[in-house]
């Protein structure tokens, strides 16, 4: 799919982004979908003050719970409508329109306290997420920072082999879904750490950081 295809899709998927996710929340690929953006929160710590960049804010639903604890939030997005629904909603969010397969308008200079994503990275294949998060990890996070990602995900490539034949009607083979060993694997050769929490059947989170850190 060129780009321009992804960002009309998103675009119209915005008008109606928080009712599909409430109704496909049973069943792959969105089963535990709020309890995966808890758990994405709960992990980051979130406090007054604290500096937060929400790398595919969609409609603001992760960004919501950080705006709520008092935290400094900035959002990124590729989709115009998207990021509407984000200043509607949550005006104190400073956004960015950036595509993750393009140039990401950050200031050079700019970095964050947390790095946060849910229900984004499976767009890109490993290879992809890797450079993603080691770009945004060498770049735009602090020295003692930390990335949390929540993502369509399973425990290991063998489970996530028997979820694509057991939900082949809804599994889309253009995405790319999260397996946790190899993804654990990739992270610590590209000089990262990481540690998995499975939260539902086919949801799970990622804390991310670079070597040497406290995870």
């Amino acid at each position: 799919m060129q780009d321009s295809e992804r960002e009309l899709l998103f675009d119209e998927w915005a008008e109606h982004y928080d009712e599909s996710v409430h109704e496909w929340s049973q069943g792959f690929p969105f089963e535990g979908y709020e309890a995966v953006l808890d758990e994405i929160a709960r992990l980051a710590h979130p406090e007054p003050g604290l500096s937060v960049l929400d790398v595919g804010i969609g409609t603001g639903r992760l960004a919501e719970r950080f705006v709520n604890a008092g935290c400094e939030v900035w959002g990124m997005d590729f989709s115009a409508r998207m990021l509407a629904k984000v200043r509607e909603k949550l005006p104190q969010v400073e956004l960015v329109k950036a595509d993750l397969l393009g140039h990401w308008p950050l200031p050079a200079d700019r970095r964050f306290d947390r790095i946060v994503s849910a229900y984004v990275f499976h767009e890109f294949d490993l290879k992809s997420k890797i450079r993603f998060v080691s770009t945004l990890a060498d770049h735009h996070l602090v020295e003692d920072g930390r990335m949390i990602v929540g993502d369509v995900s399973f425990p290991s490539e063998y489970v996530r082999e028997h979820a694509s034949i057991k939900w082949a009607e809804h599994w889309d083979t253009d995405e790319f879904y999260w397996a946790a060993d190899e993804a654990r694997e990739a992270f610590h050769h590209a000089g990262l750490k990481a540690y998995y929490h499975q939260v539902s059947i086919c949801g799970g989170v990622y804390v991310i950081e670079p070597r040497g850190g406290q995870v």
